[in-house]
């Protein structure tokens, strides 16, 4: 019996551990976002759900050759960096990828949606926020590299 009401115990406690894991959906959060400083743009990065699920794979993305966080699939993160053209890339150990150059002005916000082409992860700008925000309405919040996270309360 003893046994038993341990192995629940962990469960249980397995269970509440898994769920704040799933972090918050960006309709639920958006309004939280810390507001941007004057003198910085923002870039939100984002990856819909695919067929392959949660076993797709999760690039490292770069910010003028620096990581920033991971990509993964039915997430969004976001950083905010100084107004300039920046650099965007998948950090990849097989050798130079493609650069997407995304020009932020101060206190602009863009969007970079993670997508696959040819099998093969790509970054593409997307043109309107509006059709962002509503892709991103069920993404849940996965957050930057530590560096650059953004302490959301929700």
């Amino acid at each position: 019996m003893k046994i038993w009401a341990k192995l629940m115990l962990a469960a249980a406690a397995a269970a509440l551990l898994l769920s704040g894991c799933a972090g918050p959906r960006y309709a639920d959060v958006a309004s939280k976002i810390p507001a941007l400083d004057p003198q910085h743009g923002r870039i939100y990065f984002y990856q819909l759900a695919s067929a392959a699920g949660e076993a797709a794979t999760e690039p490292a993305i770069m910010v003028d050759g620096r990581k920033v966080g991971r990509s993964k699939p039915a997430r969004f993160f976001f950083v905010d960096r100084p107004a300039g053209t920046v650099s965007l890339a998948f950090a990849d150990r097989a050798g130079p990828n493609e650069v997407l150059s995304v020009p932020l002005a101060a206190g602009q916000t863009r969007y970079v949606r993670v997508d696959i082409e040819g099998g093969k992860q790509v970054l593409r700008q997307e043109a309107s926020e509006e059709a962002a925000r509503q892709a991103m309405g069920d993404l849940k919040y996965w957050g930057a590299g530590w560096r650059d996270r953004e302490k959301l309360r929700y």
